[in-house]
């Protein structure tokens, strides 16, 4: 199934579709950077390593998004429009009421097949972290899905709205019921039972075009809610690179509005730029008895509120309609998609998210190559130390051998002179040998003899 972009604005999915064009390539460029160094010798074996990761890093990082609000503020509604409007209708549940009883994150793994991972809320009688509960697939709830059929993903998408009725005592245990909050503890029915989630997490993992290139969609339940997940607020919402917390239009900031954002989302150092404000559902406030610079001072004045109280940047606080611009996105209504604010909410996220993570990466991507380069310079000067001594070697060996061919050739001259006078010597030797030679042949000769006999 082919899935529908929006083409009426620069949408967070054609941004994300850029961001993640951005890193194949890059990673593409680091792998050939390090197979170029280690055939030309110029990095060691640690340094290729940190290429290696680094090239890893690049292709398979995630893009966290987490959807925050209390019940009934449309989170659900929200991702729909923004991620979900191709299939034409909704997937994520988005009915009057409480509709998102667990976590749930949406991405893609590609060595999984498409499913939606069940964790069972008894999960939370035994004392171990969803970091463990991730490892043990027997104990999750798995449930096929065919990403072409929309109904049935819808359907099976359905399930993170399932309840339980237990007895007191099992809430209790379970973390659902507290005697020191009683205001806070859910209603009891006429035989004295309370309504839990049925599931603990939830993880729909499907090759969507936007979660094929690392993007992660975590929408969460209210978390000021009796028993809500510990983790969410540990570890599940600190790890996500963008969060979008999500006000009623018509209610603004309330009491319990302000808790979750105080005790959960404020960032003391760094991260501001990544807490997005949304007051959602503008369109209760489109009132055809008020003129249209009515309606839009009324929006405004919420934002000014809102910025107030969360003490955030009057940019980062966008009014929106959730429902108008998932039906402008089906409907294709450039009109309506327009009045629902969302491509301005898109685009912030692009920016802020996107943005973000490019940098984080770029800053990765120049320690490496800081890395690299210093250890190319190493290994240069290295080897332009080890060539300088070599050539001041080789032209002290020259001199040597001049000197020793010289000295040599002298030695030559000198032995060949005294082997020329030598042989002359030896010539003069012969000389008197024979003379002396004769002397003695013609005293001892055969004539001599045979006079001395005579006489």
């Amino acid at each position: 199934k082919s899935f529908y972009i929006s083409t009426l604005s620069r949408s967070f999915n054609q941004q994300l579709d850029q961001h993640g064009a951005w890193r194949s390539n890059f990673a593409h460029r680091l792998q050939w950077l390090s197979r170029w160094l280690t055939e030309n010798e110029l990095l060691d074996q640690a340094v290729a390593e940190r290429l290696r990761g680094l090239e890893s890093q690049i292709r398979t990082s995630k893009v966290m998004v987490a959807f925050v609000a209390e019940f009934s503020r449309g989170k659900s509604e929200l991702i729909n429009a923004i991620f979900f409007a191709g299939y034409g209708r909704r997937i994520m549940p988005a009915s009057a009421g409480r509709t998102t009883m667990c976590p749930t994150e949406l991405g893609y793994d590609a060595t999984l097949a498409p499913k939606l991972r069940l964790l069972p809320i008894e999960t939370r009688l035994e004392p171990h972290s969803l970091a463990y509960w991730r490892d043990q697939p027997a104990r999750w709830t798995e449930i096929a899905i065919d990403v072409g059929d929309a109904e049935r993903l819808a359907q099976a998408m359905a399930k993170v709205a399932e309840v339980r009725w237990v007895s007191q005592d099992e809430a209790r245990a379970l973390g659902f019921w507290n005697e020191e909050t009683p205001d806070d503890n859910p209603v009891q029915d006429a035989e004295g039972r309370v309504e839990i989630p049925r599931w603990r997490h939830a993880v729909l993992n499907m090759p969507h075009p936007l979660l094929e290139q690392g993007l992660v969609i975590l929408d969460t339940p209210g978390l000021n809610a009796i028993g809500a997940e510990p983790e969410l607020t540990v570890s599940l919402i600190p790890q996500a690179h963008a969060v979008v917390f999500i006000l009623g239009a018509e209610t603004g900031v309330t009491r319990s509005d302000l808790s979750i954002w105080r005790e959960h989302l404020v960032t003391e150092n760094e991260g501001s730029d990544t807490r997005f404000v949304v007051l959602n559902k503008i369109d209760t406030l489109w009132d055809t008895l008020s003129t249209h610079a009515q309606i839009e001072q009324q929006i405004e004045q919420q934002r000014q509120v809102a910025a107030k109280h969360l003490d955030v940047p009057l940019a980062q606080v966008l009014p929106v309609s959730a429902q108008k611009g998932l039906q402008a996105k089906v409907h294709r209504d450039a009109r309506l998609l327009e009045a629902s604010r969302l491509p301005a909410l898109e685009a912030l996220l692009g920016q802020g998210v996107l943005g973000k993570r490019e940098t984080m990466l770029r800053l990765a991507v120049d320690a490496g190559m800081a890395a690299l380069r210093t250890e190319a310079e190493r290994i240069l000067k290295v080897r332009q130390r080890d060539l300088a001594e070599q050539a001041l070697e080789l032209q002290g060996l020259r001199g040597k051998n001049v000197s020793v061919i010289r000295h040599m050739r002298a030695r030559i001259d000198q032995e060949q002179n005294e082997f020329e006078g030598s042989n002359a010597r030896i010539l003069a030797l012969r000389s008197v040998q024979g003379k002396l030679l004769r002397e003695v042949y013609a005293v001892l000769g055969r004539t001599a003899l045979k006079a001395d006999m005579v006489r």
